[in-house]
């Protein structure tokens, strides 16, 4: 697959182009995650906005929280892929969102995040919705089966065959309804199809990305993996914090600016040409910061037509480490016992 060429109009040239005398006139009506060019283009040749940790939002301004906005909010505000964590919740039927350790952030039960996704998909029938699930629980497929279908989603679920690069277009996944993808990490199981093995369709970049690194476009999972038709470009990065003896991944909220700006624009160039292909999915932390919507639009071969991301209420400068805050994280710290924090 050529990639596009990035910070140009090639894409949108060539999108322009490849559309049939018989369909254009369909594709120009119809809007597909908010552009009718999107309409024509497979899934797995569209880049999505996506947000690292997109649950750990919550206590405003926490040490541990990867973004400032709601899942809610990041939806309106064009967020089209949200990386979860998955943990045993105390229900068994249910499903906790934390990360690294439910003392260290707890996003609450995947129960209520997943009404806020149908809600979402109910009064949007033109967006199509990714979900990259980490399993940190190890839970069972099932445990997942068990809370999409309480929360109404069964008939939005899309399966594609393991391996297949066949992907519908947007247009396609649209009509049929079946908008909502699912891939996880780890524990697949063909009894929940559309519960999609990630790395059967997808590779990453590494996440560990320590503040004044070189962002790297090297294939860091699956371990030994191959060149899939997408990937992750993961782009946080991260600083520590030393307490309970432990060291502890901290998000760089002060920092997301230049990250998300000037350093996007120059890890997905760099990556581009390294593996001669556009990532499917952009991933950051504090994504109202900088500029991935326009950058996601530009490796689409669109122009950014959104007003902007929410301005989160929270201050805008770091986080101040708190005496209460410091002992969260050391008990955290134990709980993880002698663990980095997870991605």
């Amino acid at each position: 697959m050529r990639p596009s060429s990035f910070l140009s109009l090639t894409t949108l040239v060539a999108a322009l182009l490849t559309v049939s005398p018989n369909n254009q006139a369909h594709a120009q009506a119809q809007v597909c995650n908010g552009y009718a060019e999107l309409c024509t283009k497979p899934y797995n040749q569209v880049t999505y906005a996506t947000t690292h940790n997109a649950y750990a939002f919550s206590p405003p301004g926490a040490l541990a929280a990867n973004q400032d906005n709601d899942i809610p909010t990041q939806l309106k505000d064009g967020i089209r892929a949200f990386m979860l964590d998955a943990y045993a919740a105390a229900s068994p039927s249910d499903i906790q969102l934390c990360h690294g350790s439910c003392q260290l952030l707890d996003g609450g039960p995947l129960s209520k995040t997943l009404g806020q996704f149908k809600t979402f998909l109910d009064a949007n029938p033109n967006e199509v919705v990714t979900i990259l699930w980490e399993n940190a629980g190890n839970l069972p497929p099932s445990r997942f089966q068990t809370v999409y279908q309480a929360a109404g989603l069964a008939n939005y679920l899309h399966t594609q065959q393991a391996g297949s690069t066949n992907w519908p277009t947007l247009a396609e996944m649209i009509s049929s309804g079946k908008r909502l993808v699912n891939f996880v990490d780890d524990g697949y199981s063909a009894s929940v199809p559309w519960l999609m093995n990630e790395y059967s369709f997808i590779f990453e970049t590494p996440w560990q990305i320590p503040k004044g690194s070189a962002y790297p476009c090297t294939i860091d999972r699956p371990a030994g993996g191959q060149q899939q038709s997408m990937y992750v470009l993961n782009h946080f990065i991260s600083g520590q914090i030393n307490t309970g003896g432990q060291s502890i991944d901290v998000p760089q909220r002060g920092a997301a600016d230049q990250t998300n700006g000037p350093d996007l624009v120059s890890h997905v160039n760099e990556c581009v040409s390294t593996f001669k292909q556009n990532p499917a999915f952009l991933a950051i932390d504090f994504y109202e910061k900088g500029s991935l919507l326009q950058t996601v639009a530009q490796l689409n071969g669109v122009t950014y037509v959104g007003k902007g991301p929410t301005n989160p209420k929270t201050p805008s400068h770091g986080a101040t480490v708190t005496s209460s805050s410091k002992a969260a994280m050391a008990a955290a710290a134990g709980a993880i016992a002698g663990a980095l924090l997870l991605a």
